[in-house]
């Protein structure tokens, strides 16, 4: 009975072995497919669902803290880069006025933006700053 034992594991033990990935794995063979549970919640894009919208404008001024002690100043001709909070697209891209001013328009109504200071002279480092929302051109004062 024992020598019987040993001869059915010698078979085992000498039949060639699948290739694996990985040490000690056998290669998993494909067997059916798996439908995947819809979302519960529908993932819409809701920043069009303002009646009315269409294209706004943004005014702020871009600021500049030289030291942690040291007041904030006006960003004179610095890049400036709107990025839209929910995806991070650039919307919008400008230069700021001597007094540190800049004015995007063409955006979106009612969206979240940052917005990020670029130092074109590259002497001091880039910082967003925000949030900041597009309203209609006409509530500008």
């Amino acid at each position: 009975m024992e020598t019987r034992l040993m001869a059915l594991l010698s078979i085992y033990a000498d039949a060639p072995r699948p290739l694996a990935f990985a040490q000690g794995r056998g290669v998993v063979t494909y067997t059916r497919t798996e439908h995947l549970a819809q979302p519960m919640v529908s993932l819409l894009d809701l920043r069009h669902a303002i009646r009315g919208a269409g294209l706004g404008v943004i005014r702020d001024r871009v600021m500049i803290k030289l030291t942690p002690s040291s007041p904030e100043s006006p960003f004179r001709n610095g890049r400036v880069w709107l990025l839209r909070v929910a995806d991070g697209y650039k919307a919008w891209e400008g230069w700021s006025d001597a007094q540190g001013w800049y004015t995007a328009r063409g955006l979106e109504v009612g969206v979240v933006y940052v917005a990020v200071g670029i130092d074109p002279y590259r002497e001091h480092k880039t910082t967003g700053a925000g949030p900041v929302i597009a309203v209609h051109t006409d509530t500008l004062t």
